[in-house]
C-alpha cells in the first residue's frame, strides 16, 4: 500500500514548491547541454555560439568565439537565473547552423566532413534529436525530484 514516506505533509508540500522551479530548470540544463555537445566542431565557432536568453532574442554571432568551453557554463548560469514564468530561448546564429541541423551541404563535400549533405559529426542534427529525447529527459528529472 502506498503512503507517505515523509511523516509531515507540510514538508512534502514545501518540497513540491521547490520542484516546480527545479524540475523545469533541470530539464532545460539537460536539453541545452545535449544540444551544445552535439554541435559539430570544425573551427569551434558554431558550438561556442549557442546563446541562452530570457524573454528575448539575441541575434549576435562572434566568429572569433571558438574555444574556451564557457558556452555551457554561461548557458547554465542564465538558465539558473530564470524565474519560473520566464521564457527561456536557446539559439545559435551561426551562418551554417541550419545546414548543420537540417543538411544541405550538397551530396558529398570534397573536405570529407559531410556525407549526403549532412555533417558526419551530426548526421541527424542537434536540436531535433534532442527534442526527440524530451519525454525521457522529463521522466528522468521528475523521477529525481521524487526522491
Amino acid at each position: 500500500m502506498a503512503g507517505w514516506t515523509i511523516t509531515d505533509p507540510s514538508i512534502w508540500a514545501e518540497r513540491q514548491k521547490e520542484n516546480i522551479v527545479d524540475v523545469p530548470r533541470a530539464i532545460k540544463f539537460a536539453m541545452f547541454t545535449r544540444i551544445v555537445q552535439r554541435t559539430p566542431v570544425d573551427k569551434g565557432a558554431h558550438r561556442q555560439n549557442w546563446i541562452v536568453t530570457l524573454n528575448s532574442y539575441d541575434y549576435s554571432f562572434d566568429e572569433n568565439k571558438r574555444e574556451g568551453g564557457k558556452v555551457i557554463s554561461e548557458g547554465l548560469s542564465k538558465i539558473r537565473s530564470a524565474k519560473g514564468d520566464e521564457k527561456t530561448v536557446f539559439q545559435n546564429n551561426g551562418p551554417a547552423i541550419e545546414k548543420l541541423e537540417y543538411g544541405g551541404y550538397g551530396p558529398n563535400s570534397p573536405s570529407g566532413k559531410t556525407i549526403n549533405g549532412f555533417s558526419k559529426q551530426a548526421p541527424r542534427g542537434m536540436v531535433g534529436i534532442t527534442m526527440q529525447e524530451f519525454g525521457g529527459i522529463v521522466d528522468a528529472e521528475v523521477a529525481k525530484a521524487k526522491k
